[in-house]
């Protein structure tokens, strides 16, 4: 398969991934994988040592954010509305917006987690554990996933990046999606792991919490 090399694509998306960068994803990151819980506006400018006004201004600039009708918040990125990425750590489960959220944040949360999704041809079970270093129990061993890089930080929402990340079962099951998203790529979700964890290492400030 002809594509950038693994370094090279890190790279583009940690540059590009610009919202993980910010100290509001991160902290709503943070918490969500800690609690499992939804996250008041007034508990979260409290963590960032911010005023609610100010907070609410920040949170109007943030892509996709989710709130429930009491508004507090239910996700971004890692999410309590149910997806086909559902992201189990050891006292909750939660969601993920794509498939290769389910490999870039345990590397940037430094946990592990059992992933269970869905191939998006047919429907049926892929499955794993995800740990900063890697996978493991990858079923079925032959599932990949795909990517399409965004061109420029403006093009890193959800709607863009997110929906075109999915796993198939095998790379003939994604044969008809990616003839209609030829700007995407495919990887095993092994070679997908690895360029989470280079992604991730770009961002130390998440991951030990700084």
């Amino acid at each position: 398969m002809n594509q950038p090399s693994l370094d090279m694509l890190a790279t583009r998306l940690a540059a590009h991934l610009d919202c993980t960068q910010d100290v509001t994803c991160q902290q709503i990151l943070r918490v969500m994988a800690e609690t499992g819980r939804p996250l008041t506006p007034i508990h979260l400018a409290r963590r960032l040592q911010m005023s609610q006004e100010k907070l609410t201004a920040h949170l109007a600039r943030v892509p996709d954010t989710e709130f429930d009708p009491q508004g507090n918040i239910v996700g971004w990125g890692l999410t309590l509305v149910p997806t086909q990425h559902q992201f189990v750590l050891p006292e909750h489960s939660l969601f993920t917006w794509c498939a290769f959220d389910t490999i870039l944040f345990p590397s940037l949360l430094q946990v592990e987690v059992h992933v269970q999704s869905e191939c998006s041809a047919s429907g049926q079970p892929i499955t794993f554990v995800a740990t900063p270093e890697g996978i493991a129990d990858l079923l079925p061993a032959t599932s990949v996933l795909s990517l399409v890089l965004p061109e420029a930080r403006c093009d890193c929402v959800r709607g863009t990046f997110c929906q075109q990340s999915l796993f198939f079962q095998t790379e003939e099951a994604a044969t008809p999606w990616m003839a209609l998203h030829p700007e995407a790529m495919l990887f095993s979700v092994e070679e997908a792991a690895a360029l989470g964890q280079m992604t991730a290492s770009m961002w130390p400030h998440l991951a030990t919490g700084e």
